[in-house]
């Protein structure tokens, strides 16, 4: 009976470690300058997505999301982890407010970001379909806040490209450890 328990334990160890977050990646090409409104069609913006696809439908939601890395806006998986999807440390915030990706190229997404320090104020706004521009201002007051960035037009393209789960190296471990095991007590039970 030990046996038998110590093998349904390993074969549990072997399935139950696996990563379950995906890379997305989305690639926008074709942007009209946010102060100029000249349009660039090489321009490209790309998004990095860490994401959690808790019910495994495929579908990613705001609240799978891990990570967001976009031009003007980037909040880290360990800020996401810590402080959740909205939050404030060390004169600075950050906000995920909407992301959902259904498959293909349908994609939205509304993130900010703004730091403060002792001379100077400084943020990002990124809302997909709309703009993506970084803003900057002294706290002194003293000259105007300038932008910098890019507006969406009807001729801005989007390439999805989703990565599926890697499994970490320990999960490799935790596998041969099991076939292993799994080896080893089948041989002893030949032998006898």
């Amino acid at each position: 009976m030990l046996k038998k328990s110590l093998l349904v334990v390993l074969l549990g160890c072997c399935t139950a470690a696996q990563a379950d977050y995906h890379e997305l990646t989305a690639t926008y090409t074709g942007f009209a300058d946010y102060n100029t409104g000249v349009f660039d069609p090489t321009r490209t913006a790309t998004l990095h997505a860490i994401v959690d696809d808790v019910n495994g439908d495929g579908k990613f939601t705001v609240d799978e999301v891990r990570e967001f890395l976009f031009p003007h806006v980037s909040i880290f998986a360990s800020d996401i982890e810590t402080y959740g999807r909205c939050g404030s440390v060390d004169r600075g915030s950050w906000c995920l407010e909407a992301f959902s990706y259904t498959g293909g190229n349908s994609l939205t997404f509304d993130a900010r970001s703004h730091r403060t320090d002792f001379e100077a104020s400084s943020g990002g706004v990124a809302t997909s379909g709309d703009v993506a521009y970084s803003y900057f201002q002294y706290t002194s007051g003293e000259g105007s806040t300038s932008y910098s960035g890019f507006r969406w037009t009807s001729e801005t393209t989007l390439a999805v490209t989703v990565t599926p789960p890697v499994p970490e190296p320990s999960t490799y471990a935790m596998l041969g450890a099991g076939l292993c095991a799994i080896g080893a007590l089948t041989r002893r039970r030949r032998k006898q």
